[in-house]
């Protein structure tokens, strides 16, 4: 091999690795670990009825969110502010250690009780104007379902995980939400995201559920 091209071939090594190295470091917009001690201090709470016992679990270097209800709902929210067609990817682990007793629901809104919920915000000026798209491990509903919450129109549910064959294992989700979005809206997002939460609750059936949630990733395509 002549020098000439040695070194051709040294300089094409050297560019893809440094492409390489720049995509990973802008794939990834946020990465919610939760390993740390504090990692829970940026993230705020909404109580919506009752709050839901949100505690931050060690096991050695390893941390995640435990979340319990008991007839209370609540969140935990991360303000961010990111163009979805840029940050399109969102991924986690979530695990369901208990169901809400959806037995014991009489309408539409108290049935709206689920263990495991992630959102996906978009503010406006107001809650009617402002838009989510909430992911849910159902116990009942066909996963890819995509709903209207009985909350309102503004709110589109997405069964991501259904049922109870594998209560109490980690199960990592991946979506493209803006996909999701035009899916379940019928249009391209107008509006950029500016939070991501977590959600436990089961004040509707009046009973408890329990869920842990870890490893969100905010990322590029």
């Amino acid at each position: 091999m002549n020098r000439s091209l040695k070194i051709k071939i040294a300089l094409t090594i050297l560019f893809l690795s440094l492409c390489f190295t720049a995509r990973c470091a802008a794939v990834y917009l946020k990465q919610f670990m939760f390993d740390e001690d504090k990692a829970l201090d940026k993230w705020s709470t909404m109580v919506l009825n009752g709050k839901v016992d949100y505690l931050l679990m060690k096991y050695g270097s390893d941390g995640f969110v435990e979340a319990e209800s008991q007839g209370a709902c609540s969140a935990l929210y991360y303000r961010i502010g990111f163009q979805l067609k840029e940050y399109p990817i969102l991924s986690w682990k979530w695990r369901v250690n208990k169901f809400p007793d959806i037995s014991r629901a009489a309408t539409d809104l108290e049935k709206d009780d689920y263990a495991a919920r992630v959102y996906v915000i978009f503010p406006f000026l107001t809650f009617s104007s402002s838009k989510f798209i909430e992911y849910v491990w159902a116990e009942d509903l066909p996963e890819g379902t995509v709903m209207d919450s009985p909350s309102g129109k503004n709110v589109k549910m997405i069964v991501a995980r259904s049922g109870r064959e594998r209560l109490g294992e980690w199960i990592s989700e991946t979506h493209n939400v803006y996909e999701d979005y035009i899916k379940a809206f019928g249009s391209k997002p107008g509006m950029g995201v500016g939070a991501v939460a977590i959600m436990c609750d089961a004040d509707g059936t009046r009973s408890s559920a329990m869920a842990s949630f870890d490893e969100i990733f905010i990322e590029a395509m």
